[in-house]
């Protein structure tokens, strides 16, 4: 049943929750889109022709959505940067293609951000935790060694294992059947706004990773107040 309790940080109610809901990078991990938006520069494009490019690639049924739901690997969606690039007069190896964001296992490119992890931590000992991400099979085992996951999470959803992935409406009905839950008991974090509608949608509170110290200041309250 809902609570009565309407006190809010940030737009959070932590009365109601049972359980948090992280994404992973731009959460835990930081340069995910930024990385990919200096790309185009580090190979001599312009802002608006590589903004133009993103758009066919990540974007609206592009090559990365099959990626990330695994039905593709990572050398194919390579090629097809490759040959795209080509076209705008640029030559990539496939290593340089394959390497334009990095890999959330690279902690030069991709720093955990600890705060994170510590708050984490701290609302695992009182509530139920997952991650949902949109990933690459590829880079499962980087990431996975960058993080103590059974410490951290009690369900994982990664849409490279799952064949479905943000702002898909069937990987958030799957994220709650994992966890028996759903609606307003359920806060999720990401660092996208397009999957945090999906999100609230479907009753979720969500939470916009902008800044971590608010991220933070919310995980701690929500810990709190199940203490």
């Amino acid at each position: 049943m809902p609570s009565n309790d309407t006190r809010e940080l940030h737009g959070i109610r932590p009365a109601p929750l049972r359980a948090v809901i992280f994404d992973l990078g731009g959460v835990f991990l930081e340069g995910t889109l930024e990385n990919v938006i200096k790309f185009g520069e580090t190979i001599g494009l312009t802002a608006e022709i590589w903004q133009a490019l993103r758009l066919k690639l990540f974007v609206n049924g592009g090559p990365w959505e099959n990626l990330e739901r695994g039905e593709m690997t990572l050398d194919a969606f390579a090629e097809i940067l490759r040959e795209k690039v080509a076209g705008l007069g640029v030559s990539l190896t496939l290593e340089q293609a394959r390497n334009f964001m990095g890999s959330p296992g690279e902690q030069d490119r991709m720093r955990l951000r600890e705060e994170i992890v510590s708050a984490c931590r701290k609302v695992k000992a009182r509530l139920p935790t997952a991650l949902l991400t949109n990933n690459v099979r590829e880079w499962r085992a980087g990431w996975r060694s960058r993080l103590d996951v059974p410490a951290l999470f009690d369900v994982v959803v990664d849409s490279s294992e799952v064949g479905m992935r943000k702002p898909e409406e069937r990987i958030y009905r799957y994220t709650e059947e994992q966890l028996n839950l759903g609606g307003e008991h359920l806060l999720f974090i990401d660092d996208i706004g397009v999957n945090l509608k999906a999100a609230r949608q479907r009753g979720w509170q969500t939470l916009k990773y902008d800044e971590t110290a608010i991220v933070v200041e919310v995980l701690e309250a929500v810990a709190a107040h199940r203490a």
